[in-house]
């Protein structure tokens, strides 16, 4: 995605130079790991008095305009003022950042779609059927449900000339009894129109799992990622909750399997019961992603590996930090 370079303090003088070093140096700037932009790692720092993020380089240097950050771009002000949480205009161009700072681009936010270049583009909005429009509930859920795919299945599905068509005064698409009672479908996805039709928005992300599904081949007979898929759902189906209707619903259960996936907390309790099924999940996931966000991930599972090793061996030792330390201090 093309954008215009940022700069470092250094390019505008010595004054600059001096604030940012004030900034630091006198604690203005604390990091915040747990909420901050770049996953948290150093350069990044929250300005308390101003409430804003920051980012400084390795020379110490206040970083403005664009940044390209772990496949991620940020904004900043001539003041070093990360954009965040709602439209910046920059150049005479509105994009959008989300809350953590990260521009959306190949993505869907509050119904609209922004292009890889962070620009909005109509002809790929959300549909809206009927004379209803979405309250800022549905546009906010919607959002923060669609945030959650991956980019490449988004740009995918745009490629390949799906839409999003929503309808808000239609109650459901089906009702049929199952042994949990009536069951109500909020979804449908036409492959042969490629329309992905919701009236919850609730569902969206069942029913981009079922074109997920779709476009990666999972429905065709003899699919491996499936036949694994099936040969785990006796484990998976308590976690998902499958009626007895859709049990044998290929496209019903993979919808089902990717809801639960990209969420964080419904994929600990998938890979609880199925790692096998996790497995399968992350390669459909990264399918078409890049060598360097396939890269960057492969690092983020090291690392998280890495950390949870040095958990268990601590736990092993017989308990947390501070524990051998208590030990040498009580024999002394």
């Amino acid at each position: 995605m093309a954008k215009g370079g940022g700069e470092s303090v250094n390019k505008r003088g010595i004054v600059a130079v001096a604030f940012a070093v004030s900034l630091i140096g006198k604690g203005n700037l604390q990091t915040y790991a747990m909420e901050a932009p770049g996953d948290g790692e150093p350069g990044w720092y929250y300005g308390q008095e101003k409430h804003r993020w920051y980012y400084v380089d390795g020379s110490q240097n206040l970083h403005t305009g664009w940044l390209d950050y772990n496949g991620e771009w940020y904004w900043f002000n001539q003041e070093g003022w990360m954009a965040d949480g709602g439209t910046t205009t920059i150049d005479g161009i509105p994009y959008y950042f989300f809350i953590n700072g990260n521009l959306a681009w190949n993505q869907y936010v509050g119904m609209k779609f922004y292009n890889k270049d962070g620009r909005h583009e109509q002809e790929h909005d959300v549909r809206v059927v009927g004379k209803q429009n979405p309250d800022n509930e549905d546009k906010d859920m919607f959002s923060d449900y669609m945030y959650q795919i991956p980019r490449s299945w988004i740009t995918r599905f745009i490629e390949d000339g799906w839409q999003i068509m929503f309808y808000k005064q239609k109650k459901y698409f089906e009702a049929p009894r199952t042994d949990q009672g009536i069951y109500y479908v909020y979804h449908s996805v036409d492959t042969y129109y490629k329309k992905m039709k919701f009236t919850d928005v609730d569902s969206v992300l069942q029913a981009f799992g079922e074109y997920v599904g779709y476009a990666a081949g999972c429905y065709e007979k003899g699919n491996a990622w499936m036949d694994a898929l099936w040969e785990e759902q006796p484990a998976l189906s308590p976690v998902l909750n499958l009626p007895d209707r859709y049990v044998d619903d290929g496209k019903f259960y993979f919808g089902k399997l990717f809801a639960a996936y990209v969420d964080d907390s419904g994929k600990e309790e998938v890979l609880r019961v199925s790692p096998r099924a996790g497995e399968v999940m992350e390669e459909i996931l990264h399918l078409h992603d890049d060598e360097e966000t396939k890269k960057r991930l492969e690092r983020k599972a090291q690392e998280r590996q890495e950390a949870a090793r040095q958990a268990a061996e601590r736990a092993g030792e017989g308990g947390g930090p501070g524990i051998r330390r208590e030990e040498k201090e009580s024999d002394v």
